[in-house]
């Protein structure tokens, strides 16, 4: 009775994304940030995220889907469907991992995220 109990919670609870290699807090590697603080999420002047499919901007936020691993490259490219300040988008996006954080490569488009202490 108890394995059923359990089993029948196991499928009840909603599924969370898994974690992802790009995982964790980053601020850009800019003149401009470098006195970002690294805890404020989301917020300008505190931290960016990759949190399993979400990537988490200044006042925005994507949910990445359909990741594809790039051949030869530590890399990922998604489907991104990314909200704010009131405006929804579609894109691809791809993050690559570094030495020191990841790469958030748009069309036309990079930036390079450091990873937070």
């Amino acid at each position: 009775m108890r394995r059923i109990i359990a089993l029948a919670l196991t499928c009840a609870l909603p599924a969370t994304a898994s974690a992802t290699p790009y995982d964790g807090m980053f601020r850009p590697n800019y003149d401009f940030a470098a006195s970002w603080d690294c805890t404020s999420l989301g917020m300008d002047g505190g931290a960016v995220a990759v949190q399993g499919d979400k990537l988490i901007g200044v006042e925005n936020t994507c949910t990445l889907t359909d990741p594809v691993e790039v051949r030869d490259m530590n890399a990922t490219l998604y489907d991104a469907e990314c909200s704010g300040e009131g405006e929804t988008a579609r894109e691809r996006l791809m993050l690559m991992a570094h030495d020191y954080g990841i790469y958030v490569i748009r069309d036309g488009f990079v930036s390079d995220w450091l990873r937070c202490e």
